[in-house]
């Protein structure tokens, strides 16, 4: 005896579950004996058909109820009258869908009822394929992302292709960037005794004529106790923290504003006592300038990983590399008179221009950023933060991965801007609470 099997769809009053109004077959197979993996489940294809046969059926019956609220005309009060119908298209996660919506218009004052779905939710795509696109287009490349998307449609689809995700990246990022500014009235976090922040940037190719690379500014926030050990051998993680970025050319504002924005969702007041690290530039600096008024003390720090690394990255004779890595124990210990002096004696023992010029530059950033060196070695002993390599992960996410890792790419700041503010809010805490809101007042 052969059996198939049979799924039916039932739309049946609420109040009175045994009254069925409409009954339909969504899908009919054959059960076979399995002999592999390849045929033991439904397969993808029937259960594509079956999320899309469901949701045709849930849909005409959501049409009923919309058409059922425009019975009169809102401006002279007539009953409105059937002028033909709409076909317009809905796309959801994995299937795709034209509705079919009646027209009904006021034969008085010519007022015609919102009668296709992009009136009526502002845009033809769900909010669950616009969370999706977001994520992945942040992730990935676009034309990356419209090929995993094809990938578990089964299918190539015009609504995941990858103008189609770049436009919603672009969208969403810009709905995430106008919360940021409306929630500084409105944010409340416990209140934090103390905070980290790490500001840095990175420089990514520009299609700007005049330029062949911009800077991007990116700044993570967090709690000393968010920091959480990881096995022997790995780096330690975040378990809470709040981004910023900007590719903005604007002064500042936006990376100041949501830097602010981050530390308050942290639980910044003026009784936090913060601890800035940074690189060492200016522009980084001055970000966190802008949270001192808003804090009880600020603690500068030339941070120890961009020292370390600029240290590591001078090219010198293996003589004068050897003396300038001595040099990087009185750095270590936080002794920057013992540095600038035993700078100044190598530059006296260097004889190339270019290996003297190189040290001369190192100089002047210590001299420029002597009274934010510390002991760091002391700060070890005592489990202080002295080193951003937390953040660097962040900024490594940010920027590199997405930004840089395709080194043929170039970017405009319009285009890359609202892909920063979405990225930024993904890696942040409140991502999952908040991206129902930012699909929303996605335009």
């Amino acid at each position: 005896m052969g059996k198939r099997y049979k799924v039916t769809f039932e739309c049946y009053d609420q109040e009175n579950p045994n009254e069925v109004l409409s009954k339909a077959t969504v899908l009919e197979g054959t059960i076979e004996k399995p002999t592999n993996r390849l045929n033991f489940s439904m397969g993808l294809c029937n259960q594509i058909e079956l999320i899309q046969n469901v949701q045709d059926h849930v849909l005409l019956e959501k049409t009923k109820l919309l058409n059922s609220v425009y019975e009169q005309c809102p401006k002279c009060e007539r009953k409105l009258a059937k002028c033909g119908k709409h076909v317009t298209k809905f796309h959801d996660v994995l299937s795709d869908h034209k509705v079919e919506m009646q027209r009904l218009k006021c034969r008085k004052c010519k007022y015609e009822a919102p009668s296709t779905v992009r009136a009526i939710i502002n845009g033809d795509l769900s909010g669950d394929l616009m969370r999706i696109q977001s994520q992945l287009g942040s992730a990935h490349s676009y034309r990356e992302s419209e090929e995993i998307f094809d990938l578990f449609s089964n299918k190539p689809r015009q609504v995941s292709n990858h103008e189609r995700i770049k436009r919603v990246v672009e969208s969403v990022g810009k709905s995430v960037e106008r919360m940021k500014e409306d929630e500084k009235e409105i944010i409340t976090a416990t209140p934090a005794a103390e905070l980290i922040i790490n500001v840095d940037g990175g420089h990514i190719k520009t299609t700007e004529d005049d330029k062949q690379s911009m800077e991007a500014m990116i700044s993570v926030v967090y709690r000393p106790e968010s920091i959480a050990s990881n096995s022997n051998g790995t780096r330690n993680h975040l378990t809470s923290k709040h981004c910023a970025a900007s590719i903005k050319d604007d002064n500042q504002e936006l990376i100041i504003s949501g830097t602010i924005v981050a530390a308050l969702k942290q639980g910044l007041t003026d009784k936090t006592n913060v601890t800035a690290l940074c690189d060492g530039a200016s522009n980084c600096w001055s970000v966190v300038e802008a949270i001192k008024p808003l804090c009880a003390h600020m603690t500068y720090i030339l941070d120890w990983f961009h020292l370390a690394m600029k240290i590591q990255n001078i090219s010198l004779p293996v003589e004068l590399k050897d003396k300038l890595m001595r040099i990087k124990w009185h750095l270590w210990r936080g002794k920057v008179d013992n540095a600038l002096m035993r700078l100044e004696q190598l530059i006296e023992l260097s004889k190339d221009k270019k290996d003297i010029n190189k040290i001369k530059k190192f100089y002047n950033y210590i001299e420029n950023n002597k009274d934010k060196i510390v002991n760091y070695r002391e700060r070890q002993k005592s489990g202080l933060v002295f080193t951003s390599n937390l953040a660097e992960s962040t900024v490594e996410s940010l920027i590199n991965q997405r930004c840089k890792g395709q080194q043929h790419m170039r970017w405009s700041r319009e285009g890359l801007n609202p892909l920063l503010q979405l990225r930024a809010a993904i890696q942040s805490n409140d991502w999952e609470h908040n991206w129902q809101t930012a699909i929303l007042n996605a335009a």
